[in-house]
């Protein structure tokens, strides 16, 4: 069972390759599904970008597993400063932005006569 080094490496690229597809997955559906706000999609497209980026404010090469600290935080503030976004735009419209842009409509009547008779 001789791994090498290389080996590892691959997997460990493969596994990070899979959350990053994973989470831009996951940003796009709530941008997508909430109808964020300008505001919303660029703290969220920024966070996403921080993260995939090599540029760290603590790098994960000398620090190990702190340097994932960084990234931690932004993905956490990111996700709450979106919920507060989400929740605010709820309170303003608890029908919902898919209901509130079709036109009332009454619901349909039948015929004088024909009501509550089979035959």
């Amino acid at each position: 069972m001789g791994y090498s080094f290389g080996t590892t490496l691959l997997v460990v690229l493969g596994v990070l390759v899979a959350l990053g597809l994973a989470l831009a997955v996951a940003v796009l559906v709530v941008i997508r599904r909430y109808d964020l706000p300008l505001r919303g999609t660029v703290a969220t497209l920024a966070s996403l970008a921080y993260v995939v980026s090599p540029v760290d404010a603590i790098p994960e090469i000398p620090f190990g597993p702190i340097g994932l600290i960084d990234d931690a935080m932004v993905i956490i503030g990111t996700v709450l400063y979106v919920r507060g976004l989400i929740a605010a735009r709820r309170e303003l419209d608890p029908a919902g932005p898919a209901l509130r842009d079709l036109p009332h409509q009454p619901p349909p009547r039948l015929p004088r006569g024909r009501r509550g008779v089979r035959r």
